[in-house]
Order: C-alpha cells, then sequence, then structure tokens
C-alpha cells in the first residue's frame, strides 16, 4: 500500500550508537509533519530537541532516555511520551537500556507566544495508562467505540498537534469518512484492516500509515484481540470544527 510503510527491524544495529529513519518526512502528498524512528544507545551523542519553528512528540516504544532542561531531567521508558513545545532547550540523552523511539515534529506558526512555554518539564512528561482510557463518542464507530487517552492536544498547549492512543476492539471500526487534516497511525500492538482510496491491507505491530487529508479511508480491528493504535492529527481541527465526514457510497442524488 502506497502510505503503509514498516520500521525497519535493523534500525538498531548494535555498531550504531544512534541511528534516526525517517518513516514519513517532507513528502507532497503527507504535508509537512515529519516522523523519525530512532534509536538512541547510552554511547549516542546528545540529541538537540530545540526549534523556534517546530513543535515535537517523543514516544518511547522500547528502552529508555533521559530528557534535560537546564538542571531539570526526567526519564520516559516504553510507552512514555514527553510534549516539546517550539523554543524549549530541551536534551535527550542515551541512558543505560537502549532506546527505539517515535520522534513526531511539525512545523508550527511564530505569531503567537508558544502555549507551552510556561510548563514545567515534568509537566510535559506522560504516561498511556491502561486506567485512563475513556470511551471516544465524537463521532460513530461501527461496533464498540473505540476507548482512548489523549497524549497531547490545544488544551495541553500543542500549536498543532493532537495524538492519543486507542484501543480498538475486536469488530470494531470506522466507516469510510475523510478528515480536513493529516492523519497517521502507529500499529502498537494487534492488527488493523484499513483502506486508502482502492487500497486496502492489514496492519499489524510496527506499521504505520498516513491519511493524507481529503483521502477517503476506513478502518477495522476484524481480529480476535485489541488493538493498540497510536494516533497522529496534524494539525488539530479548531474548536467547535467537525473533524471527520462520512462517506456514503450508497446514496444517491
Amino acid at each position: 500500500m502506497r502510505y503503509v510503510q514498516k520500521l525497519k527491524p535493523d534500525i538498531g544495529a548494535e555498531d550504531a550508537p544512534g541511528a534516526r529513519t525517517s518513516v514519513f518526512g517532507s513528502l507532497n502528498a503527507i504535508g509537512p509533519c515529519r516522523i523519525d524512528h530512532v534509536r538512541l544507545s547510552a554511547a549516542a551523542s546528545p540529541v538537540d530537541l530545540h526549534s523556534p519553528t517546530e513543535e515535537r512528540l517523543i514516544y518511547v516504544l522500547a528502552g529508555a532516555v533521559a530528557l534535560r532542561e537546564g538542571a531539570n531531567v526526567v526519564r520516559l521508558e516504553a510507552n512514555d511520551f514527553l510534549f516539546v513545545p517550539r523554543s524549549r532547550a530541551i536534551v535527550m540523552m542515551g541512558t543505560d537500556s537502549s532506546a527505539q523511539l517515535l520522534d513526531i515534529h511539525v512545523p508550527v506558526t511564530c505569531d503567537l507566544p508558544s502555549l507551552g512555554a510556561a510548563k514545567a518539564l515534568s509537566a510535559l512528561k506522560g504516561r498511556v495508562d491502561e486506567n485512563a482510557f475513556s470511551a471516544h463518542t465524537a463521532h460513530a464507530a461501527e461496533g464498540r467505540a473505540f476507548d482512548t487517552q489523549t497524549l497531547v492536544d490545544r488544551k495541553m498547549g500543542s500549536e498543532s498537534i493532537k495524538a492519543f492512543v486507542s484501543l480498538v476492539h475486536p469488530g470494531s471500526g470506522m466507516g469510510l469518512h475523510v478528515h480536513p487534516f493529516d492523519q497517521f497511525y502507529y500499529v502498537l500492538h494487534g492488527q488493523l484492516s484499513v483502506r486508502l482510496g482502492f487500497d486496502a491491507g492489514v496492519m499489524s505491530d510496527g506499521d504505520i500509515v498516513a491519511f493524507p487529508a481529503g483521502l477517503i479511508h476506513s478502518n477495522s480491528n476484524d481480529g480476535a484481540g485489541p488493538t493498540l493504535l497510536l494516533t497522529i492529527n496534524v494539525p488539530e481541527v479548531p474548536a467547535g470544527t467537525k473533524g471527520a465526514y462520512t462517506i456514503d457510497l450508497q446514496s444517491q442524488n
């Protein structure tokens, strides 16, 4: 499928203390969002996350990393995440446990003060927690509604990124629809059947898919167990604006 990619299993070769592969980056059909798969070991050079024109979301898939801003340090382990507002002098470093992570960075406008400028470093960190999921009813789902936990959105200080983790139950999914924003899925665990225009396929652990704005698509969990899914929407729609438009191919004019 054109917009589906699998993370390379050899990205973390032991002879490479730091490695970065762009999964989706600067593709004209996808928009400005860039998603990198990163491996960071104790021997890797620190990564400067500071940018006056981008905000980022770091999501740890395995291992651990340390994030430092001045004298403040936080540690992220698997299923932890950190939102990096623009213009924050945050540095990412390896630890005693080699890490694999997603580094999502999105350009933002600079005509207003950064919404996350005043937050403490510890307040930018979060963790996916099975006890923090709630039923998502913002748009209709087929079968049982998805359970979701929001990671980053405008309320938390993001200027462009809305990211959440979904627990998609067997037999559930979304019928054909479109979004006015670019959307990405990363399968953390399980499988997901997806349709993108005339293409169709099944995603599994480590697959990432992009739905460019305006592309008709659908998804469903046709497996026997639940699917854990990281979803990234860029940009987040304004408050009160509809984010999903159902497509009915059977309707008649």
